[in-house]
């Protein structure tokens, strides 16, 4: 059997697309770089759009997902901040 392609990844290209804020927060405490943002139609969702050339996707989404990944409390909790602040810009 072939592995299914992850319906968040846009294209072929290295980037990832999420919608999660805490999955998005988590990805950018990770050092996973947050490449831009964009407003979905209708304006009030926000997709954030990852640079993950350079990460293992899969093994952080595992680790996000089993509770098993380690970042630091304090720089997730910022960036559940600063993230929030994104959404809520014109």
């Amino acid at each position: 059997m072939g592995r299914h392609p992850d319906p968040h990844l846009i294209g072929e290209s290295p980037e990832f697309r999420t919608n999660d804020l805490y999955f998005a927060a988590f990805l950018q405490t990770a050092g996973v770089t947050l490449a831009r943002t964009s407003r979905e139609t209708g304006g009030r969702k926000v997709a954030f759009i990852f640079d993950t050339q350079a990460v293992n996707l899969n093994e952080l989404k595992t680790g996000y997902y089993n509770q098993t990944a380690k970042i630091p409390a304090l720089p997730y909790a910022n960036n559940v901040k600063s993230l929030k602040a994104l959404c809520h810009q014109g």
